[in-house]
């Protein structure tokens, strides 16, 4: 019989009281260890690109209280997927958090002009709304435009294209590496 913790919390503190660090809310099985879910990539982006796949799975699953907090997850779920892809061809956590902070249509910009080429007019849309993404979590979301007609599938569908194109070309990267 496997044990479950079930939270709501998308605090990166809750989230790792709630489950020793694992991201993903909801509910999770704690004997499992998500790096056994059949994880091929290996690399300095290979954990980042895991991350982004667990929040991608609580979008998926419809685990957000309001289209604010879907938003919100989304640029998460889209700034560590394309945070994957930089770290890869050697961009360091300082460098993304300088030039890029929490602007996903500017990680997507460096990101396309370094090699990603994922230009899906669906995620240049959803990156210009999410960026920055920080903003739909501040207190003042009357300010913030209307996101009522969010269409929640359309944004689980985009971000998994994003996150498609980046673990393949990781795996591209790493392959390239192989062979050097």
């Amino acid at each position: 019989m496997k044990t479950m913790i079930v939270t709501t919390s998308l605090s990166r503190r809750g989230l790792a009281r709630a489950s020793g660090g694992l991201l993903l809310t909801g509910i999770l099985p704690i004997c499992d260890n998500v790096s056994d879910w059949g994880r091929k990539l290996h690399g300095r982006g290979a954990d980042r690109f895991e991350r982004a796949e667990e929040f991608n799975r609580g979008v998926a699953a419809g685990l957000y209280r309001d289209p604010r907090d879907l938003l919100y997850q989304a640029g998460i779920v889209a700034q560590l997927g394309i945070g994957a892809y930089l770290l890869e061809l050697g961009a360091s956590d300082d460098w993304c958090r300088q030039r890029i902070g929490l602007f996903v249509d500017k990680a997507l910009a460096i990101a396309n002009e370094a090699g990603l080429y994922h230009r899906d007019p669906a995620m240049l849309e959803l990156a210009g709304l999410l960026s920055p993404y920080g903003q739909w979590r501040g207190p003042f979301a009357a300010d913030l435009p209307a996101i009522e007609t969010i269409n929640t599938s359309r944004v689980s569908a985009t971000l998994d294209g994003l996150l498609g194109t980046v673990r393949r070309r990781l795996a591209g990267v790493s392959n390239e590496g192989a062979e050097r």
